[in-house]
C-alpha cells in the first residue's frame, strides 16, 4: 500500500505544482499588464515588479484549494486515461483508499500553506502594501484614499500607511469644535517615542479662526495620544494581509473598543478553514474522476475543475458577504459552502463506489 500511496500521491503532487505554477504565472502577467500604467518617476518598474513578487506567497495560499481540485483532476485523470485506476480498482482497492492516497499530499501542502499564511505571506504582503501606498507620497501632498480612519480622544485621524517599526506615513489629524472644524494637522511621518508620545515630522497645522485661516509649519512636533503603534500598524493593514495571529489580536482590540470586527473575523475563518476547503474540493474531484469525467479528455477535466472552482469560490464569497450584510456569524458564512461541497462530494462518491 505504501507504493500505491507514493504513486498516487506523487501524481497528484506534481499535477498540483504544475497547476499552481500556471495559475501564479497567469496572475502575475495579468496583474502586471493591469498595473504597468501606474509606473512613473515615483513608482518605477522595479518597484512594481517587487510588489508583484511580494504578493506571490499570498496568492499561493489563495490558490491552494483551487489548485488542489484541478491537480487532483489532472493527476488522477491521467492515471484513469492510462487504465491505472481501473487496474487498481480491479485489484480490490476501495475508492476511499484511493481517495486517502490522493488527500495525503494535499494535507501536506495545506500544512505548508498555513505556515506560509502565518509567517511568510503577511510579512511580504504588508511590505508590498507599504510600497504601493507610499508611491505617490511627496512633501506636502496628501490624499484621503487607500488608508485608514480612526477616532480617538474626540479627534478624527487618517493614516495613509504604517510599518512595524512604529512609523506612520501620511498622517492627518482633524480636530472638531462642535459642528465646526477647529484645525487640521498634517505630517509626512510620525515616529513613536514613548507610551503616549509621538514625534510628527515635516508637519503643518491649519487653524480655522473666526475670520481667517492660519497655517503654521514645523520641522518636528510632539503629539500626545494614547494610541499604540501595534494597533495603528494593524489598523493600517488590509484584513486579508494579516496573519491569523495578527487578525486574532486585532479582533480582541476592536472588541475592547466596542468596534465591529466582522470583516476581520471573515478573513480569519476563510484562512483558518482553507485546508478543509481543499479536502472538500479533492473529494469532489475524486467523485467526478470516477464518475462523469471518467472518460473525459484532459482539457475537459481541466475545464470542469475551473468551473467547479469558480462556483465554489463565488459561493464562498457570496456567503461571506451575506454574513457581513445580514449580521450572522462569519464562521457560518465560511463553513456553509465548505459543508455543501463536502456533502456533494460524499453523495457523488457513494454513487460511484
Amino acid at each position: 500500500m505504501k507504493k500505491l500511496d507514493r504513486h498516487i500521491g506523487f501524481s497528484v503532487f506534481w499535477s498540483f505544482l504544475i497547476v499552481t505554477f500556471v495559475l501564479l504565472g497567469m496572475d502575475f502577467v495579468l496583474t502586471f499588464i493591469d498595473q504597468v500604467k501606474k509606473v512613473n518617476d515615483s513608482f518605477p518598474i522595479n518597484s512594481l515588479l517587487q510588489v508583484l513578487v511580494f504578493r506571490l506567497p499570498g496568492k499561493f495560499t489563495e490558490y491552494i484549494p483551487i489548485a488542489s481540485l484541478i491537480g487532483t483532476l489532472v493527476g488522477l485523470g491521467a492515471m484513469a486515461a492510462n487504465s491505472e485506476l481501473t487496474i487498481i480498482r480491479a485489484a480490490g482497492i476501495p475508492l476511499w483508499r484511493i481517495g486517502y492516497s490522493a488527500i495525503k499530499p494535499i494535507l501536506l501542502i495545506s500544512a505548508f500553506g498555513m505556515i506560509t499564511m502565518e509567517y511568510i505571506a503577511p510579512e511580504v504582503e504588508q511590505q508590498a502594501d507599504l510600497i504601493e501606498k507610499l508611491r505617490n507620497q511627496k512633501d506636502n501632498q496628501f490624499s484621503l484614499t487607500g488608508g485608514v480612519w480612526i477616532r480617538s480622544e474626540g479627534k478624527f485621524i487618517y493614516i495613509n500607511a504604517a510599518d512595524k517599526n512604529g512609523t506612520l506615513y501620511g498622517l492627518q489629524i482633524f480636530t472638531p469644535d462642535g459642528k465646526k472644524l477647529s484645525d487640521i494637522s498634517q505630517a509626512n511621518t510620525a515616529e513613536h517615542i514613548s507610551d503616549n508620545q509621538w514625534q510628527l515630522n515635516n508637519t503643518s497645522t491649519t487653524r480655522f479662526l473666526e475670520h481667517s485661516v492660519e497655517t503654521t509649519h514645523y520641522q518636528t512636533r510632539l503629539w500626545q495620544t494614547s494610541l499604540k503603534p501595534e494597533h495603528l500598524f494593524l489598523a493600517a493593514q488590509e484584513p486579508e494581509s494579516l496573519s491569523l495571529s495578527q487578525s486574532s489580536q486585532y479582533q480582541t482590540y476592536l472588541a475592547q473598543q466596542g468596534l465591529d470586527s466582522a470583516q476581520y473575523k471573515l478573513e480569519f475563518w476563510s484562512k483558518a478553514l482553507s485546508p478543509l476547503a481543499s479536502i472538500a474540493l479533492v473529494i469532489v474531484a475524486l467523485s467526478t474522476v470516477f464518475g462523469p469525467l471518467r472518460s473525459s479528455t484532459m482539457g475537459g477535466r481541466i475545464f470542469s475543475g475551473v468551473m467547479i472552482g469558480l462556483v465554489f469560490q463565488n459561493g464562498l464569497s457570496l456567503f461571506g458577504k451575506m454574513s457581513l450584510a445580514i449580521g450572522f456569524s462569519p464562521l457560518i458564512g465560511v463553513i456553509v459552502p465548505i459543508s455543501i461541497c463536502f456533502l456533494i462530494g460524499l453523495i457523488l462518491m457513494r454513487r460511484v463506489s
